[in-house]
């Protein structure tokens, strides 16, 4: 079983005006392995992480990273394991920097699509990664490595991977984070046929 997740990490030590335009809220509760609707943690280099479940989760919704952004650098990645599908992609006081995806799905392993001023190590990454690729069968590889260079460029900013264990955090680990506006939607459908 493969993940299927949303993060964002935000270089900002506004956590509060984070949380609350995330429409989110820490607990106490450890959550090592993003198992949770939400997670989050501080990380080294001033960002601060939400994981979120789904690849399509509404934290890495345009709406929500334009205003997220004017905090700081917002760094959001889309994972889908299971079709292999990522994507990053950088956000700058309310607009978008750059985007890099990879889905296979259509146009084959060696598929990745950008747009914008991609970081200075993107083209050596494609490279790299695209012979290694060939090194092991290319199309007929039972590998995709071309999925990880969205997440590797991600990597390069937050020092945040989900799927490797990473000295990256200042926190001592994850944890739990309610999703206000998950509950805020959940309770308007159980009180709809209420009628006292």
């Amino acid at each position: 079983m493969g993940f299927s997740i949303s993060w964002l990490a935000v270089q900002t030590e506004k956590h509060g005006e984070l949380f609350k335009l995330a429409n989110v809220c820490p607990t106490d509760e450890k959550d090592e392995y993003y198992e949770s609707p939400v997670s989050g943690a501080a990380l080294q280099g001033g960002w601060f992480l939400l994981v979120g479940q789904k690849c399509d989760n509404r934290l890495i919704q345009a709406e929500l990273l334009t205003n997220i952004s004017k905090l700081g650098p917002t760094l959001a990645c889309s994972i889908e394991e299971h079709v292999m599908f990522s994507s990053a992609s950088l956000w700058n006081a309310g607009s978008e920097s750059w985007s890099v995806w990879h889905d296979p799905q259509n146009k084959g392993i060696y598929d990745l699509d950008y747009r914008g001023k991609t970081p200075d190590s993107f083209e050596s990454l494609r490279n790299q990664i695209s012979k290694k690729q060939d090194e092991e069968g290319g199309e007929k590889a039972d590998v995709d490595l071309v999925f990880d260079i969205p997440l590797l460029l991600a990597s390069e900013l937050t020092g945040f991977k989900h799927d490797e264990d990473c000295d990256c955090f200042a926190d001592a680990y994850p944890v739990v984070f309610t999703d206000q506006a998950s509950l805020r939607k959940q309770n308007a459908r159980r009180a709809w046929w209420k009628i006292w």
